[in-house]
């Protein structure tokens, strides 16, 4: 039985956590098994780097961070392969398994094209293939988490290509019910579309590239708790078919540092609303929610939320747009996006009337909300963050 395992985070942070794996591999590996391991970049070998870049004093483009944590990346599989043969288990590093990158082909017409040859023939041979996490598989830039990224997608990738499960674990030791994750419960069992949601709507470092290729593939991801035997602590990702209860909401989350931008007398035929989202495309502004609301037959009035840190940008923006800042233009700032997620939603009733009830009970003010199949989000005041949290879990029973 094949498996992939990756590892990173928390768990590989130094030289110490690298060999703590290899000794539990070698202690809890079983001949029947066939290990593939993915590592991303140990924390001293990637801070290290980050610190050589940073004497440069200089922007460094995204393609140039890359090779860097590549190469970080390189040297923590070399080493985890070292301290496996140390424990007396055989091991090879396999570097560059990159075909057609999965950005650029159609994963949802079941095309796969990684080359997975070496990583195969090293299984057949007894010997454990370790993968460096990052393949360029996706896009990734600076601001993911300084270029390492993608150890997630590249283990869920191979598990794909093997036809295997993938287990996760680093930072995210579960999806839980509610945020922040010491206050709610693990969910044992959750839909790829539920996981996808919350990790997106929340503030979860979880690859959600990982669960999009999961899904597509159909590869069942376990994320939790590194080195138990029981595999009991954690969630198990999974097509909801599998699923047998749905839950109306199965779990909440909370982004902070929001701002919803309100723009009124747009023009109803479309011309203005498209420029608008054309420009916020061009700042790589990561769009929450949008509303739109008829002010008469010729006009409307348009709301989106989005983080906070692009309000600098999005001003200047709008400043500058000669069709735009004729407009009426308000914003609100040191607001919170609460989310609530279930793919019970859609055949549960009421959902939504339940949680305005709650909100209006405890007398919390909401400004945008939007809604999809499995999702409801409402902005909110930040300073009511923590009594929409308690409320609306006590009342979903989260």
């Amino acid at each position: 039985m094949n498996i992939v395992q990756k590892y990173g985070g928390c768990y590989l942070k130094n030289m110490e956590d690298l060999s703590a794996i290899a000794s539990h591999l070698a202690q809890s590996r079983e001949n029947s098994d066939s290990l593939v391991l993915v590592t991303a970049a140990m924390q001293e070998i990637a801070e290290a780097m980050s610190a050589r870049a940073a004497s440069l004093e200089t922007e460094i483009g995204s393609d140039k961070l890359d090779a860097m944590f590549s190469a970080a990346e390189k040297q923590t599989a070399a080493l985890m392969a070292a301290a496996l043969e140390r424990e007396g288990l055989r091991a090879a590093v396999i570097e560059d398994i990159k075909g057609t990158s999965l950005s650029e082909v159609e994963v949802f017409a079941g095309k796969h094209e990684l080359e997975i040859g070496r990583i195969e023939k090293a299984l057949q041979e007894g010997v454990i293939p370790v993968v460096a996490g990052f393949q360029g598989i996706g896009k990734y830039g600076a601001e993911d988490v300084q270029g390492r990224y993608g150890a997630a997608a590249t283990a869920v990738a191979i598990a794909a290509g093997l036809g295997c499960d993938c287990q996760l674990y680093g930072n995210t030791k579960g999806i839980y019910t509610r945020e922040p994750a010491e206050e709610g419960s693990v969910i044992e069992k959750i839909s790829y579309e539920e996981a996808m949601e919350l990790i997106m709507l929340g503030e979860s470092d979880l690859e959600s590239r990982a669960i999009e290729l999961a899904k597509a593939f159909g590869v069942e991801v376990y994320v939790g708790p590194a080195m138990e035997e029981e595999k009991s602590g954690g969630t198990y990702i999974m097509d909801r078919s599998l699923i047998v209860q749905e839950a109306a909401v199965t779990g909440l989350t909370v982004s902070d540092d929001i701002v919803v931008y309100t723009l009124k007398g747009l023009p109803t035929d479309g011309d203005r609303i498209a420029e608008l989202f054309e420009l916020l495309s061009d700042l790589s502004v990561n769009i929450d929610m949008i509303s739109q609301q008829t002010c008469s037959e010729h006009s409307c009035a348009v709301s989106f939320s989005c983080s906070k840190d692009k309000i600098s940008e999005i001003d200047q923006a709008f400043e500058v747009n000669q069709r735009l800042r004729e407009l009426e233009i308000y914003k609100q700032d040191n607001l919170s996006l609460v989310s609530l997620v279930g793919v019970g939603m859609a055949s549960h009733v009421g959902v939504a009337g339940r949680v305005f009830s709650v909100l209006a009970q405890h007398a919390i003010h909401h400004y945008n909300i939007t809604t999809s199949e499995i999702s409801i989000s409402v902005a909110i005041d930040s300073s009511q963050k923590a009594a929409a949290v308690v409320s609306l879990s006590e009342a979903f029973g989260l």
